[in-house]
């Protein structure tokens, strides 16, 4: 169907439900993110479609969906490091805000987490601490927004 401009309407009523994330090990992804981040599981089940096992983990308003197929030959996540992993195309990071970067960052440090960057200046107005997690994605940890003068 099409507008009188003939131009094609958007999905209507589209919204993010959650990101999914493939897991080697779904009880250990599970615990890393309760323990690391605050995570808390609101749902868990399979996909006997796909033959896989999921868990619905939220915190903050955001939902991840942790996904595993028990005895699948795993490929893991690709390890480029940043700026060259914007080289590749696709997902690159789930990206949280916080007020006080510099207090999540000393948290996350007594975590023992992979650091990539820790309170590193972005541009004038963001600093931003990005790590991994135990699968190797991305996360990206944005202080609040500077003024700029």
């Amino acid at each position: 169907m099409q507008d009188s401009s003939g131009a094609r309407p958007p999905v209507p009523g589209l919204r993010l439900d959650n990101v999914a994330l493939a897991t080697g090990d779904l009880n250990a992804s599970i615990a890393w993110y309760e323990t690391v981040l605050g995570f808390t599981v609101i749902e868990r089940g399979r996909f006997d479609a796909v033959g896989a096992d999921f868990a619905m983990i939220e915190a903050a308003g955001v939902r991840i969906e942790l996904v595993s197929r028990p005895y699948a030959e795993h490929q893991r996540v690709d390890r480029t490091a940043p700026p060259h992993h914007l080289d590749v195309l696709g997902y690159k990071a789930i990206v949280f805000e916080t007020d006080d970067l510099a207090a999540a960052t000393a948290t996350l440090r007594q975590h023992g987490v992979e650091f990539l960057w820790a309170d590193q200046p972005l541009n004038a107005e963001r600093s931003s601490t990005m790590l991994r997690d135990p699968e190797g994605n991305l996360i990206n940890i944005f202080g609040p927004r500077r003024a700029v003068t």
